[in-house]
């Protein structure tokens, strides 16, 4: 990775601050693919409410780092500690992050208000709560009557939210 960004702090700042106030802690991560270094040794701290960005070139290891911070790899070594608690056992779907791909994981054959719902109705959440927390969301990622709309009708950034909030 060519350079980590943080909007707060300064780089060195970032990755030297102390490890037990940061929300998530990277200590040592890396990770292999056929002999390829994907990611190596990379050593970070993110605090609460901190604007934090990594930029890079194609195939420096950025989304696997995201990928791993988001359990969705798994590292040859290090570890990821979140809100101070280790993310080793911790399975992709119970970790406090989320991570937006670049397709969208939406469900071409349900509408916005269908996508939305689909992860609250397989947990068994009384249908009028649903109704009022995909409200909500709609709401709060600015899709107002967009609900009945197929994911083909939506412009891209429409997509981006509908999948945000949404499976």
């Amino acid at each position: 990775m060519s350079k980590l960004f943080s909007k707060s702090k300064s780089l060195n700042e970032s990755i030297n601050s102390k490890s037990r106030d940061a929300f998530i802690q990277i200590d040592g991560i890396s990770k292999t693919f056929n002999a390829t270094n994907a990611v190596k040794n990379v050593n970070l701290n993110i605090h609460k409410g901190e604007l934090f960005t990594i930029l890079g070139g194609s195939g420096c290891g950025k989304s696997t780092l995201l990928k791993i911070i988001a359990g969705l790899e798994i590292p040859d070594q290090g570890s990821v500690v979140i809100d101070g608690i280790d993310m080793s056992n911790i399975p992709a779907n119970e970790r406090p992050i989320n991570m937006m791909f670049q397709s969208y994981a939406v469900f071409p054959h349900m509408n916005v208000f269908q996508n939305i719902a689909y992860g609250l109705k397989k947990e068994n959440i009384p249908k009028s709560v649903i109704e009022d927390k995909v409200a909500a969301m709609i709401k709060l990622v600015q899709l107002d009557n967009l609900d009945n709309r197929m994911p083909n009708e939506l412009s891209g950034g429409q997509l981006q939210r509908v999948a945000l909030e949404g499976p």
